[in-house]
């Protein structure tokens, strides 16, 4: 089928990038969505007020034979002239007042130039745009002055009107005026009703927002950060092989003994004071804090964004742990101490269940690192031989000693006492000054 439209038509893509760079004329990046649709609705009455405008004027001249209306073509033309200004200069009350007021203006120029001419009949329901504009672009109270400036200009029209002016004008005045109050107090009260309901709408998603926020701060206290939004996306099992962690287990010696001669609100402090403590040393360190059961502590280092050897950092950690029981001020005067093991290797973990979900670790290197700690004595941190190969250079160890463990048989076991002190060379030390 051929195509009639003819060529020289622009594309309606241009007109639309056209219409669309006249509603941003104003527009600044730090404007909020009230401002930017205000300045958007105010353009848009412009652009329409003026092509009404000069169309009326083309008829009257054309149909109705009245040059002397001419003239109220410098109305519309000047409302285009303060809008070229707004993108010039930007300053948008000005450029408001200017625009609601030849809106209200040119009715009576328009009815000052053509007097008595059929063509002026009706010309005061124009004014009605200038309060309709400023309760889109200005809102409930900005547009208030402007319905009580409509009001008086119609009154002064009905009372300086001559007595053969088309329509009637005193009574075309009354009907204007009233008319207008009934549309003005629909408008305004439709517009206060939306500004209430968007206010509920931005509280309720406000509070949303922060319900969201408390939802991801309750996630992350379970889960590390990448597993968190890998379980956002997606409901398949989270599970991933990691070959070469290094997982802690620590627990309080003689927590059975001394909970007993505490209420159970005394040991819940006291656990939670310790927890919290430990808590806020492996994020010093790096580490991630996997579970507690009861009194005992489980940490694992190398698993997602954890420092580039987790080794020594999970051992600085253990050491922190140690001290942080010996203070009395802390411990409120308890005699606290803490076995420890470590061990290092390959381990899976992932998310296990579905309503009720935690972030767990398998393996054998899980399971040396839980004897470890169960098997040793007060105060004392075990390590293997793998993780021993990892800190010998930056560590101090006991001598090491075969320990029955069950599943294992006899097991070589390192104990973990100090960082290493590197002495410094003799002449990397600064020499004192020589006289000259």
């Amino acid at each position: 089928m051929p195509d009639n439209r003819p060529t020289d038509a622009p594309p309606r893509s241009t007109l639309r990038r056209l219409l669309r760079a006249i509603l941003d004329i104003g527009a600044h990046a730090d404007d909020d969505d009230e401002t930017s649709i205000r300045k958007i609705l105010l353009n848009l009455a412009s652009v329409l007020f003026a092509t009404a405008a000069l169309v009326w004027v083309a008829v009257a001249w054309v149909v109705d034979d009245a040059p002397d209306v001419l003239p109220a073509a410098g109305v519309p033309a000047l409302a285009l002239l303060n809008l070229a200004v707004f993108q010039r200069h930007g300053r948008a009350d000005t450029y408001g007042i200017l625009q609601l007021g030849l809106m209200l203006a040119f009715p009576f120029v328009a009815q000052g130039l053509l007097g008595a001419a059929p063509m002026a009949a009706g010309l005061p329901a124009w004014a009605i745009l200038a309060p309709a504009s400023a309760l889109l672009s200005l809102g409930v109270t900005g547009a208030t002055p402007w319905f009580v400036a409509f009001i008086v200009a119609l009154t002064a029209l009905a009372l300086r009107a001559p007595a053969d002016a088309p329509g009637h004008a005193p009574h075309l005045a009354v009907h204007l005026a009233l008319v207008g109050s009934v549309l003005f107090m629909q408008w305004r009260f439709a517009l206060g009703q939306r500004n209430k309901t968007r206010e509920r709408l931005a509280d309720a998603h406000h509070q949303l927002r922060l319900a969201q926020e408390r939802s991801e701060r309750l996630l992350l206290s379970i889960l590390p950060a990448p597993i968190a939004a890998r379980l956002k996306d997606t409901t398949a099992t989270i599970a991933d092989g990691h070959p070469e962690v290094v997982v802690m287990f620590a627990d309080i010696v003689d927590y059975t003994r001394i909970a007993s001669g505490m209420t159970p609100i005394q040991v819940f402090e006291m656990l939670n004071r310790i927890f919290c403590r430990f808590d806020e040393l492996c994020e010093q360190h790096g580490m991630e804090r996997i579970k507690t059961i009861g009194d005992g502590y489980m940490v694992a280092g190398g698993l997602h964004a954890h420092p580039v050897e987790p080794h020594a950092a999970m051992a600085a950690l253990a050491l922190d742990m140690q001290a942080a029981l010996r203070n009395h001020d802390f411990t409120d005067g308890l005699a606290l101490e803490v076995r420890i093991g470590i061990a290092s290797g390959p381990v899976v973990a992932g998310v296990v269940g579905r309503g009720k979900f935690i972030y767990d670790l398998w393996g054998d290197t899980v399971n040396l690192a839980f004897r470890l700690c169960t098997e040793g004595e007060p105060s004392v941190i075990q390590c293997c031989g793998r993780s021993f190969e990892r800190l010998r250079g930056a560590f101090v160890f006991a001598k090491p000693l075969l320990l029955l463990l069950k599943g294992k048989g006899y097991v070589p076991v390192y104990r973990l006492q100090s960082p290493r002190i590197f002495a410094v060379p003799a002449s990397a030390r600064s020499q004192p000054p020589q006289a000259a």
